[in-house]
């Protein structure tokens, strides 16, 4: 390969040891443990088949037949505590965030960690002031819910970055009164109420289309809801940018459809025609009471690379995967009634003194409920099934055993946090999506597990760097230096949100790793922990096998 110091390359191997030397390889030579799929740079220096290279902060030497010009679909799932934090880079090097956690402020776990990740990795604190912002293509708010969204607030007012599109599920809190008022309002506008032809309430306010948005702001321009104002500072700090309503109508999101390499499926959330006041929209059914909504209407992608399928939801909960079973399986009964009379069968089979005949129509009755929710699970299956699930609602208990089913994956992951109160994730949940996912070894990834990052206090040596260096700040005679030492805190504490509790995916459509740091490093060459996904083409699909590929 004929290297140019003006290219892009990446590592094509599963995984390297960048050298300080160019040797095969010593004990005393690793300069760093490098992942398929990661960015360097070349130096414009060669040692036979070695190169000089930059790659992650280090200088060192790589097989120039480890280099590739093909950058590869990186998804990184973000320790941001409590929340959901995701950061895509696709095959062209465009940029896509899924949700940003609650933000400063609200946790002490991790509250502003994707800040932290995007300022680290697009080195935006040493960022001439004189260069255009960076641009991120596209942001994604599942759902109005703070640790979801509200760590987007800082990102969008940072003068060095560039969001184009925000995207959203229409659901927006304002204030009650005003111009909507009507009986039928509450903070997330007019709920339509029931007809003979439509059972349910309907959410007749979703915001659908840009204009919708800047009306909503403009008619509420000193609105302290947190939605509202980190609207706000993203149109504030770009006048140009797109809002944009994503819902299972649209098929695709943005440009990411069957005629891209990459394509990202709208699965959710589910709109449906309503008539009210001899107009006609479509609208979000109210699913239960306003957390349930909210949640249960979170966006919903299917991502497609090559061989590899991705699900990314936010925070559905168990009504809301009744509702969408039976809007992608075309069967009205729930997937839950099914579950809960199929256990209250089995528990009448064992405790009751039945004749032969009463057993013989209860098993009967076992038999065609099970028949019916393995028909659902199947037809819910051929549109969600995937090879690796990002856990909905954190690893909260309200999920359908039967929608896991559905899912079926090899891997899942998990975001959440260590202080908060909802003890995610559940015990009975991490159960269920063992149980529910394919292969004889299930793969299960917590960033909370992976190692969260509160206060930065682990592991005890970086925190004593910490220390260290606020030490020599007090000491500085010159707020010069103390400003220098001060940045340097900063950037060490921006490189320590991707080292630990990140679980990132690394892919070319073929070969799929999935890795997280360890905690504590091996040596310089031994940094990660990583599990490879193989191709079984007799099965056609991808399977975890112990061993293979470590």
């Amino acid at each position: 390969m004929s290297l140019d110091t003006n290219k892009a390359y990446f590592i094509n191997q599963r995984d390297v040891v960048l050298r300080m030397q160019p040797l095969e390889k010593t004990s005393k030579n690793a300069a760093n443990h490098l992942l398929l799929g990661d960015y360097l740079r070349y130096l414009g220096t060669t040692d036979g088949d070695w190169a000089k290279v930059k790659c992650r902060g280090d200088e060192g030497w790589l097989k120039t037949d480890w280099f590739s010009e093909q950058r590869l679909l990186e998804i990184n799932f973000i320790d941001i505590g409590q929340g959901d934090g995701c950061h895509i880079v696709t095959p062209d090097d465009e940029v896509i965030l899924i949700d940003a956690g609650e933000g400063e402020g609200f946790t002490g776990q991790g509250g502003d960690n994707m800040y932290r990740f995007i300022t680290w990795r697009y080195n935006l604190r040493c960022r001439d002031d004189g260069k255009p912002p960076f641009d991120i293509e596209h942001a994604v708010m599942t759902h109005p819910d703070l640790d979801h969204y509200y760590g987007f607030i800082n990102l969008f007012k940072h003068p060095k970055l560039n969001f184009k599109t925000i995207s959203h599920n229409g659901i927006v809190e304002r204030p009650l009164g005003g111009a909507s008022q009507s009986s039928f309002l509450y903070d997330l506008g007019r709920k339509v109420p029931p007809t003979p032809r439509q059972k349910v309430y309907h959410l007749w306010d979703t915001v659908r289309t840009h204009q919708d948005m800047i009306e909503v702001l403009d008619a509420h321009p000193n609105s302290q809801k947190f939605y509202l104002s980190t609207l706000r500072a993203a149109r504030d700090n770009n006048p140009q940018v797109q809002f944009k309503f994503v819902d299972q109508s649209q098929k695709f999101f943005a440009a990411y459809n069957q005629n891209n390499d990459l394509q990202m499926e709208v699965l959710g959330p589910i709109t449906e025609d309503i008539e009210f006041n001899g107009q006609t929209k479509d609208c979000l059914i109210k699913l239960g009471n306003e957390g349930e909504t909210k949640n249960g209407h979170s966006v919903i992608f299917k991502l497609r690379y090559g061989k590899l399928k991705v699900l990314l939801g936010g925070d559905l909960n168990a009504k809301s995967q009744d509702y969408i079973a039976q809007y992608y399986s075309g069967i009205q009964t729930k997937m839950s009634d099914l579950e809960d009379e199929i256990r209250d069968i089995r528990e009448d089979l064992i405790s009751q003194n039945l004749t032969i005949d009463e057993r013989k129509a209860m098993e009967q009755r076992l038999d065609e409920h099970r028949k019916l929710l393995d028909l659902i699970i199947s037809k819910t299956r051929g549109v969600f099934q995937a090879d690796i699930a990002k856990a909905c609602h954190h690893g909260a208990s309200d999920v359908l055993d039967s929608f896991l089913q559905a899912i079926n994956p090899i891997a899942t992951v998990i975001s959440s946090g260590d202080e908060e109160s909802h003890s995610h994730p559940r015990p009975d949940a991490l159960g269920a999506f063992g149980k529910a996912s394919r292969g004889h070894r299930p793969l299960i990834f917590s960033t909370e597990l992976a190692r969260s990052s509160v206060e930065f206090s682990y592991p005890i040596k970086f925190y004593q760097k910490l220390k260290d260096m606020e030490a020599k700040k007090d000491a500085a005679t010159t707020q010069a230096k103390k400003d220098e030492i001060q940045q340097d805190m900063e950037q060490l504490r921006d490189s320590n949100v991707a080292k630990y509790g990140m679980i990132t995916i690394r892919t070319d459509g073929e070969r799929v790793i999935i890795a997280q740091k360890l905690e504590e490093e091996r040596s310089p060459g031994q940094k990660w922990d990583i599990y490879d996904l193989f191709w079984n083409d007799k099965l056609q699909e991808y399977e975890y096998r112990k061993g293979k590929g470590h």
